[in-house]
């Protein structure tokens, strides 16, 4: 089982590791063979808070009415009740419309995406926190991969807003958990970019390699991503699947969305409760690993003095790790 990885400082944006467009056919050759996603690799992403950093902030503070505008590096947004100007957002209709954005306007589309749901959930209700903590996540999935071709399988249902939004079903968001609306979960006969439905936690990784599987068999090449949080990778069955798919040794990648968050419960009547327990202290201690960064520093610079794609090939393996 080969593991790669790395975390996104909480003063990084999730985008800064992406490149542009890759939504054709030499882009599916490129993930597999220059990536070298080997048998399972483990992709660790940290979540929306180490994204972007969207303000609470008043409308009268001299931004002449805005609810979303950039300020230095930082998008703002204005939740005022108001529903949001969202002119990039509004012409996504489906991820093929992503794919030539560029990193600007993917951090745009973002905090778009975080306005739009943040006033939609205002008016209807649903889930809300688990949603937000996926917004970067799910463009930045959306922009690399090809779906529905490439299987993204969401491991906790109701953090699946942004990518039912992302995915042509935005008209109908106000519809969501309403009777014949949408599901408030990822439904297949609703959506062919649903490529799994769970209610709960800690199946996407077991659902993921069974995809690979029965992908193999068909001979076909496209990638599946199982996509689940700190809290999730808790439960036996998720462990269970990760020792299966180790064993089978099939091409399955997995992001590890890490919150910190890993123990509930998680809010307390004097605030957020300090996550415990040994996944929050081993993934901790990986970010800050001085050999680990040292480590990458050191295959850096042996690439840089082989030269030639093999350099190329290491910065696109450590590129997307990242992610």
């Amino acid at each position: 089982m080969a593991v790669s990885g790395c975390f996104i400082g909480p003063n990084q944006s999730i985008f800064q590791h992406l490149k542009s467009p890759r939504p054709n056919p030499s882009y599916r050759n490129h993930v597999n063979k220059n990536h070298i996603f080997l048998s399972f690799p483990l992709l660790l992403a940290s979540s929306c808070q180490s994204c972007l950093r969207a303000s609470l902030i008043n409308s009268s503070d001299g931004k002449g009415g805005k609810m979303i505008w950039k300020e230095k590096d930082e998008w703002k947004i204005n939740f005022s009740g108001e529903k949001p100007t969202t002119p990039l957002l509004d012409t996504i209709n489906y991820p093929a419309h992503m794919k030539n954005l560029s990193t600007q306007d993917l951090e745009q589309l973002a905090a778009e995406l975080r306005a739009d749901i943040v006033y939609k959930v205002s008016k209807i209700g649903g889930h809300l926190s688990s949603s937000l903590g996926v917004v970067e996540l799910s463009v930045a999935l959306h922009h690399v991969f090809n779906t529905p071709e490439d299987k993204i399988i969401w491991d906790v249902g109701h953090q699946t807003y942004p990518h039912k939004i992302l995915t042509g079903r935005r008209s109908r968001m106000h519809t969501i958990r309403k009777t014949s609306g949408l599901s408030g979960f990822p439904k297949r006969d609703e959506s062919i970019y649903d490529a799994f439905g769970a209610g709960h936690s800690s199946t996407s990784i077991s659902a993921g390699l069974g995809m690979a599987v029965a992908r193999d068999l068909l001979g076909k090449k496209n990638n599946v991503i199982s996509v689940i949080g700190d809290g999730a990778m808790t439960a036996g069955q998720a462990y269970e699947a990760m020792n299966n798919a180790g064993y089978l040794d099939f091409n399955l990648i997995v992001v590890l969305n890490d919150k910190k968050q890993v123990s509930l419960p998680t809010a307390t009547l004097d605030g957020p409760a300090t996550p415990v327990g040994a996944l929050s202290s081993a993934l901790a201690k990986l970010q800050a690993s001085t050999n680990f960064r040292k480590l990458r520093e050191a295959a850096k610079s042996i690439t840089k003095q082989i030269g030639g794609q093999a350099h190329q090939v290491a910065a696109k393996v450590d590129e997307y790790a990242r992610v």
